[in-house]
């Protein structure tokens, strides 16, 4: 039974970083970039805990974090290692080739996977229920003021723990909904990004 993606999830409208979900719900969201904490001392790690509890319990709005696992695809990197053979010098190809056959070994034996790690901002226009549904533009612009201020605590709150975050373009909102929603796959060449 095929379920439609926009009755799963009523995405309206997308701009860079943010998506219309509804009537009046927006979610901005933005990529994080991980700390390696297995490798930290344990007084590193004892203050990474502490911190972040710091910063959760400080935090006066809601905040979602989302990792996902999404299989590494290699194929691209590959065919542009194969198509550079031919300008290395003669001595290094015999390694060249050693290399590209120890991916794809690796590749077709082990699954190897690329962890992501992202923030997602949520916030809903207050007293929805009650008036009704203002100009789209003002409601985007006021969403879009509160979405970035909160954007600006994350970001300070995260950069003493050495994580980083990254906003999205319209184009890389667009690629996060399809891999989130659309089974993993690529998207197709040649999207039109114009949201209708």
């Amino acid at each position: 039974m095929a379920v439609s993606l926009n009755r799963l999830l009523p995405i309206r409208a997308i701009g860079p970083g943010i998506c219309l979900i509804g009537r009046d719900r927006f979610s901005l969201i933005m990529e994080a970039t991980p700390v390696n904490f297995s490798l930290r001392s344990l007084g590193d790690q004892d203050r990474l805990i502490h911190g972040y509890t710091a910063f959760l319990n400080g935090l006066h709005f809601p905040v979602e974090l989302l990792v996902r696992s999404d299989v590494l695809r290699l194929d691209d990197y590959l065919g542009d290692l194969k198509s550079r053979e031919e300008e290395i010098e003669p001595a290094l190809r015999p390694s060249l080739g050693d290399y590209i056959d120890f991916i794809q070994e690796a590749v077709s034996v082990h699954h190897l996977l690329r962890r992501r790690f992202f923030v997602i901002l949520p916030w809903q226009g207050s007293d929805s229920r009650s008036r009704p549904l203002r100009r789209g533009e003002v409601l985007w612009q006021e969403a879009e003021q509160e979405l970035f201020r909160r954007r600006d605590i994350i970001i300070q709150g995260l950069r003493p723990l050495g994580i980083r975050l990254r906003m999205f373009s319209t184009e890389e909102t667009f690629r996060f909904f399809y891999a989130s929603l659309g089974g993993g796959q690529p998207l197709p060449p040649g999207v039109n990004w114009a949201w209708d």
